[in-house]
């Protein structure tokens, strides 16, 4: 079959928590497009087998770092290196491993805080960081990576239901209206 050409070659993604799962799907089919990859997990032997992995599969440019998308000092530097070594980023892909499953009357405050600060604060961080360079370039793109739970909520997963739905509504009304 013929392969569709989004127009991605030489551009420069930032795709977060992508040792694996859908992080790495997403940093590996930004790849193969062509797009120059910068990836991050928590564990720097994984960041780094991720992005060799990736190099070996698509011939591209991918550098895997060592960063905490709930760290907003180790997701700071994640960015300025990306942005030392390429000149700007393209494409930020927000990305981050799910809260545990529960219900409300098993969950205290401190892990929905927690839930908040992996899958809403990481983002809103990351698009913070990257927003600016995209808005004097006038492009970019901001890919947020939640769930099918912000259409329906999903039985036992009080904590992702909550805080994705959250994330969405901040996405929509931070981007599509212009803002």
């Amino acid at each position: 079959g013929k392969k569709m050409d989004f127009g991605l070659k030489d551009r420069v993604a930032l795709v977060a928590a992508a040792s694996r799962g859908i992080g790495y799907a997403a940093a590996l089919e930004l790849a193969r497009e062509g797009a120059r990859v910068f990836l991050c997990s928590r564990d720097e032997g994984r960041a780094s087998e991720a992005a060799e992995a990736i190099h070996k599969a698509t011939g591209a440019n991918v550098a895997g770092i060592a960063a905490d998308v709930t760290n907003g000092g180790e997701t700071e530097r994640f960015v300025r290196l990306a942005e030392e070594r390429a000149g700007r980023i393209d494409i930020c892909v927000t990305n981050a491993g799910g809260p545990p499953s529960s219900v409300f009357a098993d969950t205290d405050i401190e892990l929905f805080r927690q839930a908040f600060e992996l899958n809403a604060l990481s983002a809103i961080r990351l698009a913070k960081l990257v927003l600016p360079g995209m808005r004097e370039r006038k492009w970019g793109r901001i890919i947020n990576v939640t769930s099918i739970s912000v259409k329906q909520p999903v039985d036992g997963l009080l904590l992702s239901n909550t805080v994705r739905a959250g994330l969405t509504g901040w996405a929509k009304d931070s981007f599509e209206r212009g803002r």
